[in-house]
């Protein structure tokens, strides 16, 4: 094990600003078992905690202000492009409530694998008040990428307690990785059911639209009658 440790750490030490680059990539690209592997690392000793920290925090930064400004651009040039639809698709599928309530929207997306990154191109495609938009990622960045970076140290100290043998470690990481992913992927399910359940019916909706356009049509009624 300590071979193995020796060599990562000599690489990281000779090509640092590679590492970091990769790490900064993957964040920006990818999140979740990034932050896993770079808690790892940390807890291994490979990478140092204050600037993994800083360049994670980076990454996310860039991501959240260029994701969005990905979509506004998007927004004014093809408002009708294929991979926006696409998008557009993808967000109501799981987050069908995300015009009407952005904030929490983009909260619950970091909790779905692969759908945060689609989440933040979409609230500036929708021009999202940026501000709430800033403070929902903030905050769900915040809670949720800290807890992968400390889930990843955490499963470390656990796969050192089992063995420190490097590949009876590496096989209970690989584990730890699937095991986390069927998670995520029961998670997304389970959103699924709930915005389901509290989806109303079709012809909840069609009743809903039906009262608004009488609604509006007797304020019409009412207007024409002052008028004369």
């Amino acid at each position: 094990m300590d071979i193995f440790l020796d060599f990562f750490s000599l690489f990281v030490t000779e090509h640092s600003t590679l590492a970091f680059g990769v790490l900064f990539l993957a964040v920006m690209l990818e999140g979740e078992l990034s932050l896993i592997m770079a808690g790892i690392f940390v807890h291994l000793g490979i990478f140092s905690l204050w600037p993994t920290l800083l360049i994670a925090a980076l990454a996310a930064v860039a991501k959240t202000l260029i994701g969005y400004r990905i979509g506004s651009y998007l927004g004014r040039k093809m408002p009708n492009s294929i991979i926006l639809k696409y998008f557009e698709r993808r967000i109501l599928y799981f987050l069908p409530r995300f015009r009407e309530r952005p904030f929490w929207s983009i909260v619950i997306s970091k909790c779905i694998y692969g759908v945060n990154n689609i989440a933040i191109i979409f609230a500036g495609y929708m021009r999202a008040d940026f501000r709430k938009y800033l403070l929902a990622e903030f905050i769900s960045t915040f809670l949720w990428f800290g807890g992968m970076f400390l889930l990843g140290s955490f499963a470390t100290g656990k796969a050192l307690s089992l063995s420190d043998n490097f590949r009876t470690f590496s096989l209970v990481i690989v584990l730890f990785m699937i095991g986390f992913m069927i998670l995520l992927k029961l998670i997304a399910a389970g959103i699924e059911i709930v915005e389901e359940w509290t989806e109303p019916s079709k012809e909840e909706v069609i009743k809903q639209q039906t009262e608004k356009t009488e609604v509006k049509k007797e304020e019409a009624t009412k207007e024409e009658t002052v008028s004369e």
